[in-house]
């Protein structure tokens, strides 16, 4: 049940995280959803987290751990779009020297 609830809380920092106006994991054009429906995504995933996590532990455990797991994914996701901004942007300075060429 702990690893359910941490890996729901993973996917809810990441519906988070590409809410954010400002997040560089993946092109506006390319969202799966809109920003709105992204953040509502996250915030259920988050409830559904600290319920899975309560059922064994109790809910003052389950709000910690989820506050935990929460904020350190929300710390991993921009150093992932960071580091697939830099990818994508190798990637189209290689096909503009091959265009040149």
């Amino acid at each position: 049940m702990q690893g359910i609830a941490v890996l729901l809380g993973l996917v809810a920092a990441a519906c988070l995280y590409l809410a954010a106006p400002n997040q560089v994991l993946i092109p506006s054009s390319r969202r799966p959803l809109s920003p709105r429906a992204l953040f509502i995504l996250g915030l259920v995933l988050v409830v559904a987290s600290a319920w899975i996590m309560s059922i064994p532990e109790g809910w003052a455990v389950a709000i910690a751990a989820t506050l935990i797991t929460l904020t350190c994914c929300l710390s991993l996701w921009p150093f992932l779009g960071t580091w697939a901004n830099h990818r994508r942007g190798v990637r189209d300075a290689a096909e503009t020297v091959e265009e040149d060429a």
